[in-house]
């Protein structure tokens, strides 16, 4: 197991449930914002400890984060578009036997939605999950 390895099985089970967005997972950096809906998946190390004394393995400690965008009209129906999303994700990843397999806990700790007005209305949702791994 690797974390690598969470990372596919993450960003293959948003992409299976958010099968009409973009996906820019592989230049988080730099974002384009020319095709919405569009979704990002990150998997960032917290930390770890020894798994036991003497072993090789580790206590890992993720944060997974997914980022989905979308352009809206109204405010109001920006905010549910891309919380509807961001839950169908979430939704998904818990019940994703392969990320399942991989981690030993996955808590969702954070969802985050913001609107950006002006000319190109876009509204993002963060959901943040916590998973621990054994690796």
């Amino acid at each position: 197991m690797s974390e690598s390895a969470i990372f596919s099985a993450a960003r293959a089970a948003v992409t299976s449930e958010l099968r009409s967005a973009k996906d820019w997972s592989d230049n988080p950096a730099d974002p384009k914002v020319n095709r919405r809906p569009a979704f990002l998946v990150t998997l960032t190390r917290e930390g770890a400890e020894p798994a036991a004394m003497g072993s090789p393995l580790e206590e890992v400690d993720l944060l997974l984060t997914v980022e989905v965008f979308a352009a809206y009209d109204h405010a109001e129906a920006g905010r549910n578009l891309v919380r509807d999303m961001a839950d169908a994700a979430s939704a998904t990843l818990k019940a994703s036997s392969d990320l399942r397999a991989l981690t030993d806990r996955m808590v969702t700790t954070g969802l985050e939605v913001d609107l950006a007005g002006g000319e190109n209305r876009i509204a993002r949702a963060t959901l943040e999950i916590t998973l621990e791994a054994t690796l």
